[in-house]
């Protein structure tokens, strides 16, 4: 869709095409695991942050039979719509799970969940 946008620039609108799907809706969350160690008194003396990880949501109406509409747990994914920044830049994508919708006036949607590994 054309949009035409007025005032601050360099905001992006939309979303990238996925394979398999109409996507409709992505959310991709950075983080890491956090070990928080206290002193005798109790006060936190040391922390570290460590396994990052990037965990990524696609939703949309199935329109094929690749892609993220054949997604399945464990199985590697290719999404278009995934950060490459934050900490996390490299490494696979895994199907944590993969949930399927629809009703008598609506089209079939899929929302697939996924973890990025740094290391894989």
């Amino acid at each position: 869709m054309a949009v035409i946008t007025i005032g601050t620039t360099g905001a992006t609108w939309g979303l990238t095409a996925e394979t398999g799907i109409l996507v409709q809706t992505t959310s991709d969350k950075v983080s890491r695991e956090k070990n928080e160690v206290r002193d005798e008194q109790g006060d936190f003396a040391l922390v570290a942050f460590y396994n990052p990880l990037r965990k990524l949501s696609v939703s949309g109406v199935i329109a094929g039979a690749t892609g993220i509409a054949a997604a399945a747990p464990g199985v590697a994914l290719t999404i278009a719509n995934k950060g490459v920044t934050n900490g996390v830049t490299t490494g696979g994508v895994y199907c944590d799970d993969v949930e399927l919708a629809g009703g008598n006036t609506e089209f079939r949607k899929i929302t697939t969940n996924a973890t990025q590994y740094k290391f894989a």
